[in-house]
């Protein structure tokens, strides 16, 4: 639970700052053809979504969290139904960065 709390009295820019860098990682592994790192930092970032998604101050973010969700899942573990490139991940997210 102090997770939790810790979790949510970041920022949400903070939270998707954070977020981003697990997915920054999981490209980096994933462009280096080493799946249990690539996945071990998919899954870190997927939780942290999770968690945001359960933090209340981001109760009218829950589609944009849960298409995130569903982006990384097509792009890491799916067919790449949408298209998704390392670059798109990429700059969406450093787009939080301070």
């Amino acid at each position: 639970m102090d997770r939790n709390i810790r979790w949510f009295n970041m920022s949400i820019i903070d939270q998707i700052s954070n977020i981003g860098g697990e997915v920054n990682r999981a490209i980096k592994w994933k462009n280096k053809n080493d799946t249990i790192k690539k996945l071990n930092f998919y899954n870190k970032a997927i939780e942290l979504i999770v968690l945001t998604v359960k933090d209340p101050k981001n109760k009218h973010r829950i589609r944009e969290l849960e298409f995130c969700k569903e982006e990384l899942k097509d792009y890491f573990l799916g067919d790449n139904l949408y298209g998704t490139t390392d670059n798109v991940l990429i700059k969406y997210y450093d787009a939080f960065l301070l």
